[in-house]
């Protein structure tokens, strides 16, 4: 488990229905649905702090992560705290700490598939400007020699312009690449700048899944869905704005999260 464990960056939070539904945590809500409450609250605080999966061991702070007045975190915080460890000064959710590890994991492979696919573009990209450099050379010196070098050195052009002309598309190279949604280094590009309010790979990824339901419509489905969002998050950002040049409230350091 590493301390700096941050997925600060991801709007949402993996719910494993099934796992939660056959877990003792979840007899005990059903016997006291109040707990259920306070123990949501706690795993969403747990889930945007750093490290990821962890709080800070103090009563008021877990009653106030918790949503819970102090005279009643006292008297069900023993319930509502079972399954998570105390060290270090914090106390640590194992199955926070699981999903938040395994969502890093996915960033961090996406990251790398993005700059693979960067740096294949780029290979493609200075090896048409070396053939098309080597093609005018060879025109240039085949022009003053004989008519037999002058065809030997239209066969090497004609060479030449193939590998330039070849489609860089057929090789299927992804910037993003999920179980639905997939899309090119330039695809990728228009949407980030299309909707610059929001995590726009968080988005992808939460959206993957739905995604697989729309078929060959899954692309127009996306992009009409990251709009609705975009247009939620200006108008967060809008009044956040409003509510701080009033004088109320604090405004939040990133509107995306």
């Amino acid at each position: 488990m590493k301390d700096d464990l941050d997925v600060q960056c991801l709007p949402y939070m993996p719910l494993q229905i099934e796992r939660l539904r056959k877990s003792k945590a979840w007899l005990r809500c059903k016997r006291n649905p109040e707990i259920a409450f306070y123990m949501v609250n706690l795993w969403m605080r747990a889930w945007h702090e750093v490290p990821a999966g962890s709080i800070e061991d103090d009563d008021d702070v877990l009653a106030d992560a918790a949503m819970c007045s102090p005279e009643k975190w006292e008297e069900l915080k023993g319930d509502v705290l079972k399954g998570w460890d105390r060290r270090d000064g914090r106390v640590w959710h194992s199955t926070v700490i699981e999903l938040a590890t395994e969502a890093v994991g996915k960033l961090r492979t996406n990251k790398t598939r993005t700059a693979a696919a960067r740096e294949a573009r780029e290979r493609q990209r200075q090896s048409s400007v070396t053939d098309t450099v080597t093609g005018n050379v060879t025109d240039s010196v085949t022009e003053h020699e004989g008519k037999g070098r002058e065809e030997k050195g239209r066969e090497d052009n004609t060479t030449s312009d193939d590998v330039v002309t070849a489609d860089p598309s057929k090789s299927q190279i992804f910037a993003f690449e999920a179980q639905a949604i997939r899309l090119t280094e330039a695809n990728l590009e228009q949407w980030r700048k299309a909707f610059p309010h929001i995590s726009l790979e968080a988005e992808l990824w939460a959206l993957d899944e739905w995604a697989g339901t729309k078929g060959k419509r899954w692309f127009t489905a996306v992009s009409g869905a990251l709009a609705k969002k975009e247009r939620e998050a200006v108008e967060r950002v809008a009044t956040a704005a409003a509510i701080r040049d009033r004088g109320g409230g604090r405004p939040r350091p990133d509107p995306r999260i």
